[in-house]
């Protein structure tokens, strides 16, 4: 009684949903059904000519079949929709929509259609030809053309992309007028805007700025890179800057590096180390007002360097070993005469309990003795300070400022160094 008695309440229901849904007679033009209801097409209120159909709502219990949908459609396991949907679809498995799609899509594991205007929630992906809004997808969003949102945990692929692409893996497009932000890398052939990745960001042209944890790859750069570990590019006009390592072809701007600059030519490159093919690389012997004796490298361009060096201290008591790193600028004023400008900061006793630090700011002029020979020296503003209070000997005795404490030796003084480069 119970079986029958339901089936006679689902066939009353079935029957009140076919002649309130105004369906026009087949023949009559197009049909219209306000509620479709089917387990499973042909199983259903619009029979075996459901795909003729246009739905206001549609509740399907495994999979249905529709030309359009207008409001809301539901699908337990897919919704299958010829020509144009708008409101909601819901499906346990994925939407299909033939040609476009105006509001929004959920899907389990992934949503199809032509042109989306809206949202698309896919568990797995979203596959489109054209999107203006968001895609949001646990795996990858696939469009042609994008003008808006693409969130996927694994990559977004687009031919244009004009918003955004935010991945937790990658994201690939032709061209990109906005932002790309991947967990992983974003690769695309043209970006007008900003590529934002937590590993690496690959683009043939980028006009605006390239930010990634580890790397950027870029074959012309106008505007900036900046990455955590290395930025490669074939030519830049704007700003590297990288914790460990820039590489370009020509640089038209400036390189900024934790340690290494590369490239052909770049004129502005900040690093303690910079090999340029058109730049400049000297090695130099100095000596300085505390008394330490030293062999120095330096490398970069036609103006800023930077300076390495390893040397050995004569006054002090102990821990003579000196370290020096720095930076430099040049003021070219004639083919042999220039003016150096070096910010360094040299340390005795690097590995002992009781260092000595220096840093200074050096003006010397440099006068060119022959075609690879320089000569270089002037004054010094520096700031000395030990935990060796033995190592009071070092310590000039003019001095603009100091303290001498019972654990800490300091004093702000005016000193000098002088050196000659061999320039290769």
């Amino acid at each position: 009684m119970k079986k029958l008695a339901l089936s006679i309440v689902l066939g009353i229901f079935l029957f009140s949903a076919d002649y309130l849904s105004g369906k026009t007679p087949v023949g009559g033009g197009d049909k219209v059904s306000a509620v479709q209801i089917s387990i499973v097409t042909p199983l259903g209120t619009n029979g075996i000519r459901s795909s003729e159909y246009t739905n206001f709502v549609s509740l399907n219990l495994l999979a249905g079949v529709s030309k359009n949908e207008r409001v809301f459609t539901f699908g337990g396991l897919a919704n299958i929709i010829g020509n144009e949907a708008g409101g909601l679809q819901f499906a346990g498995l994925g939407n299909y929509v033939g040609n476009s799609e105006n509001g929004v899509q959920i899907a389990g594991l992934a949503n199809i259609s032509g042109d989306l205007s809206g949202l698309q929630f896919g568990g797995l992906a979203n596959i489109t030809t054209k999107v203006s809004g968001a895609q949001v997808a646990g795996l990858g969003n696939i469009a042609t053309e994008v003008s808006g949102f693409q969130v996927a945990g694994l990559g977004n692929i687009a031919a244009e992309v004009s918003g955004f692409q935010v991945s937790g893996f990658g994201n690939i497009a032709t061209r990109v007028s906005g932002a790309q932000v991947a967990g992983l890398g974003n690769i695309a052939t043209r970006v007008s805007g900003a590529q934002v990745a937590g590993l690496g960001n690959i683009a043939t042209r980028v006009s605006g700025a390239q930010v990634a944890g580890l790397v950027n790859i870029a074959t012309r750069v106008s505007g900036a890179q900046v990455a955590g570990l290395v930025n490669i590019a074939t030519r830049v006009s704007g700003v590297q800057v990288a914790g460990l390592v820039n590489i370009a072809t020509r640089v038209s701007g400036v390189q900024v590096a934790g340690l290494v600059n590369i490239a052909d030519k770049s004129d502005y490159p900040i690093g303690l180390l910079n090999i340029i093919s058109e730049g400049e690389m000297g090695i130099a012997a100095s000596y300085n007002e505390i008394g330490t004796s030293g062999i120095t490298f330096r490398s970069g361009g036609k103006v800023t360097y930077g300076i390495l060096g390893v040397g050995y201290n004569f006054k002090t008591d102990g821990n003579a070993i000196s370290t020096l790193g720095g930076f430099g600028a040049h003021i070219n004023l004639a083919s042999w005469l220039r003016l150096n400008n070096e910010l360094t900061c040299e340390t005795l006793g690097t590995f002992s309990n009781e260092t000595t630090y220096k840093a200074g700011y050096a003006l010397m002029p440099a006068f060119r003795l022959a075609h690879h020979f320089e000569f270089f020296g002037g004054p010094s503003l520096n700031y000395l300070q030990t935990s060796d209070i033995g190592n009071k000997d070092i310590f000039p005795g003019n001095s603009l400022w100091k303290k001498f404490g019972s654990s800490k030796l300091k004093q702000l003084y005016v000193g000098y160094q002088f050196g000659i480069q061999y320039i290769f």
